[in-house]
């Protein structure tokens, strides 16, 4: 695969119809978050989560699916009552 510079691109941006440019904007925007690293975006609050359900686990706090589908579903029944 060829190497391209930024200048290349700019160029190929700069040769597009005005029309196209909001598209490119998009790709952009798409690749940047793509190669973001999420975790990066997690606020105070969610880490804090992880970091109790990492706890959890380490501590042996743990359902099996089943019982945890047997809790929602009492759980929605009892909510809707």
């Amino acid at each position: 695969m060829k190497t391209i510079t930024p200048l290349e691109v700019t160029k190929k941006i700069n040769a597009l119809p005005a029309s196209l440019l909001q598209e490119v904007d998009k790709y952009i925007d798409f690749l940047t978050y793509k190669y973001s690293d999420w975790a990066e975006q997690l606020s105070e609050e969610q880490i804090q989560l992880i970091e109790k359900g990492v706890k959890d686990i380490e501590e042996n706090r743990l359902i099996s699916h089943k019982e945890a589908k047997e809790r929602i579903k009492n759980y929605i029944q009892n909510k809707s009552v």
